[in-house]
């Protein structure tokens, strides 16, 4: 329900009902008190006028939520998963008024894994590419300005961590209505006093024809993204694929699956005469290994060695 149509009255009617009280006594808590406050945040976040018409029940109700269920010490094991401790942080900024467990929740955020960011131009238009398209993952600095938003916690605090994010992080906070305007014009300050004169350029192959060692400069891409996956890896290495610069070394980096199966252009026909020669029990060897489903972790220059090592059958 649209909650802008309800009447004041009828709203705080409801609010008994927000925390979802029957939920208190659950086993399990660690499991089911996240839950609860996953629900709460969700109402919260959908119908704003709660977090207002709701305090202080509210912000008690989510204290004992969070001791009870030691969601901060299950957010700290070794083994979490990367995405629960951002999604704590969301959760807790639109509900928490605790400063000293939100301080504890920010600096959790900082210490996730640091994104990689690559400068790639839109492959539809050209366009210069936003910061969200540039990171591998945005997901700790969309953690980080949802607690900007929460006015319990300190800015200070917030600005302080600006030197350990990445140089593409602070260019989001800067660009982005989402964010606070204290933490825009402190981002956008600090962006401009250090810039990032690393970040790597995927350029064109006119581009390219410009450089003095082509293969270098591509190098550097496929280096930036060596611990990444999917979408974001995939447009880099595409952009080496199909290059003209590429060459057989920059190739047995990629993916075995991605070179074998691109019928644009016959990237591995080389590589492949050479290593089967006019063995046809190797070409029956690829063949098979064409025709079966590939080794999503094998890359081209395994591949190779793979089928090189292979002993010739005497006959």
């Amino acid at each position: 329900m649209d909650t802008d149509k309800l009447g004041e009255d009828l709203l705080r009617a409801c609010l008994p009902a927000l925390c979802l009280p029957e939920w208190e006594e659950l086993p399990l808590p660690q499991r089911s008190q996240r839950r609860r406050l996953a629900r709460i945040a969700d109402r919260v976040a959908r119908h704003p006028r709660l977090q207002e018409l709701a305090a202080p029940g509210l912000q008690d109700t989510v204290a004992t939520i969070v001791k009870r269920g030691r969601l901060l010490h299950a957010a700290q094991r070794v083994d979490r998963n990367p995405y629960k401790v951002p999604a704590l942080a969301g959760d807790l900024a639109i509900t928490s008024s605790d400063a000293g467990k939100l301080a504890q929740l920010l600096d959790l955020v900082v210490a996730l894994p640091r994104p990689t960011a690559v400068h790639r131009p839109s492959s539809f238009d050209g366009a210069a590419p936003t910061p969200k398209e540039m990171l591998s993952s945005d997901t700790r600095v969309q953690a980080l300005a949802a607690l900007a938003c929460n006015p319990h916690l300190k800015q200070d605090l917030i600005t302080g961590v600006l030197d350990q994010l990445h140089p593409v992080e602070v260019q989001w906070l800067s660009a982005y209505d989402e964010v606070p305007a204290w933490l825009r014009q402190a981002a956008g300050a600090y962006a401009s006093a250090h810039p990032d004169n690393d970040l790597p350029y995927v350029v064109s192959d006119d581009e390219l024809d410009a450089v003095t060692d082509p293969e270098a400069v591509m190098q550097g891409w496929l280096d930036a993204v060596a611990h990444h996956q999917g979408a974001f890896f995939h447009q880099v290495e595409y952009a080496v694929l199909h290059s003209r610069h590429r060459t057989e070394a920059l190739l047995r980096q990629l993916p075995a699956d991605t070179v074998l199966s691109c019928h644009q252009e016959p990237v591995a026909v080389e590589a492949l005469l050479r290593v089967c020669g006019d063995d046809a029990d190797r070409w029956q060897a690829v063949l098979r290994d064409l025709t079966a489903r590939p080794d999503s972790d094998e890359t081209f220059g395994q591949f190779l060695d793979r089928h090189s090592a292979r002993q010739p059958v005497t006959h």
